[in-house]
């Protein structure tokens, strides 16, 4: 592996393809800066931290657990699973350990794939095998399973092609799926495959049962009944111990009937701040008064606030900073990305990551409201919301019962929903 001293930082939204910076390295630590030209009159890819018109020319980030980077690429490398894959991969290929693997040289494997999430891309690139292939959700989910328990897998290279960018901890692939055939490839398209489009496959975690993904499904289905925005989406019952939850991905858009080559940058709650999402290190007011000040728009944040009592009454605990995003358009304007990662979890010690005015373990109608005075929403708009989310909760209880999820997972989740709903009542 040749020695990479500086990574070039590209702009590839929209169809453009513009030079935005450079990272490079002092001592330990990256540093990125923007160039002169994008200082000039590019547009605000980071509006809060990074923005291109103050006296800071250099960025560097704050935490350990995003090596460093400033917030605007600490969002563009995996954690978790897509993290695990690169390790694996320096490991066979260059006999590198974890800590010998510098975040340039991560930056370079990711390149210019379009398994990349949102709108950056990265120069130089290592070169690697990127033939296309179709996939079979078996075969990928049993080498999950084996990577997963720390063996190695024979089809290690085409799990990191697939899923060595994707973010969050359990196994996931950017694939290309299309519906109505429903065959998985690793390519856009081809005069054979011409209506493929961009997806993200998603499986159990160790231990768990395959009946998750299963609720993943039907909590989109719910979110959706319940107002939020959330993109096509599926289940696969693949075997008898293995399912899938995949999802169309938000940030490709279709140029035309057959293209989805478009890419939209994409910047999480935690990249704009430049905060640790593993650390609670923010609440949902300051969640809301992120969407004003970003989006500009009252309907926005009301979108916003929808989501939260959405997390709080079906018990989504695992809403960290990371899993809110927002999605640049092609003028620099910011609204809201589709709702995502929105399922049930018990979070940690029973907490959520995000506090609604001061309760993370049990928020109840009272804080809910308080939270909405706070963000000015009106106190009806707010009833409002409050009242059409728990319906849809109430409905989910009644019909869940009737769908193949694991007896305790159901009890569990049938407990804690039905507990939220209660002290919708307090």
């Amino acid at each position: 592996m040749n020695k990479i001293n500086k990574i070039q930082v590209y702009y590839n939204g929209y169809g453009e393809n513009r030079l935005v910076g450079t990272l490079t390295q002092q001592g330990n630590r990256p540093v990125f800066g923007y160039d002169a030209s994008w200082l000039a009159d590019g547009l605000p890819l980071s509006p809060i931290e990074m923005q291109t018109d103050s006296k800071t020319t250099l960025f560097y980030g704050q935490h350990a657990n995003s090596h460093y980077l400033c917030g605007l690429l600490a969002d563009s490398l995996p954690d978790g699973w897509g993290m695990l894959l690169m390790d694996k991969f320096f490991q066979k290929q260059f006999n590198k350990q974890r800590h010998e693997i510098n975040v340039l040289e991560r930056f370079a494997y990711i390149g210019s794939s379009d398994r990349i999430i949102g709108a950056l891309t990265f120069e130089p690139e290592h070169s690697h095998d990127n033939d296309s292939f179709e996939l079979d959700l078996l075969a990928m989910a049993n080498a999950n399973e084996q990577i997963l328990l720390g063996h190695d897998s024979d089809i290690l290279q085409e799990l990191l092609i697939m899923g060595g960018s994707a973010q969050g901890a359990r196994p996931k692939s950017l694939l290309y799926y299309d519906p109505q055939t429903e065959i998985i490839s690793t390519q856009a398209q081809s005069k054979h495959q011409p209506n493929l489009q961009p997806w993200l496959i998603k499986f159990p975690a160790q231990g768990e049962d395959k009946s998750v993904c299963l609720l993943e499904s039907l909590y989109a289905d719910y979110a959706i009944q319940a107002g939020l925005a959330v993109p096509p989406h599926r289940y696969f019952d693949i075997s008898d111990s293995q399912g899938a939850f995949a999802v169309q991905r938000f940030d490709r858009q279709q140029t035309d009937q057959r293209d989805y080559s478009q890419r939209i940058h994409v910047h999480t709650l935690a990249g704009l701040l430049d905060i640790d999402f593993r650390m609670p290190s923010i609440n949902y007011i300051q969640y809301l008064r992120c969407v004003r000040m970003l989006t500009k728009s009252q309907q926005q944040v009301e979108q916003a606030y929808r989501q939260v009592v959405f997390n709080v009454l079906f018990n989504n605990k695992d809403d960290h900073s990371k899993n809110f995003s927002f999605i640049m358009e092609r003028q620099g304007n910011w609204s809201l990305a589709p709702a995502y990662d929105v399922t049930y979890n018990t979070g940690s010690n029973g907490y959520h990551q995000m506090d609604v005015c001061g309760e993370a373990k049990q928020p109840n109608r009272k804080q809910l409201l308080q939270l909405a005075q706070r963000a000015d929403i009106k106190n009806n708009t707010a009833q409002h919301i409050i009242e059409e989310v728990v319906a849809v909760a109430e409905k989910m209880l009644k019909e869940i019962q009737h769908h193949a999820i694991a007896s305790e997972l159901l009890q569990q989740v049938s407990k804690d929903v039905g507990a939220n709903i209660d002290r919708m009542n307090i």
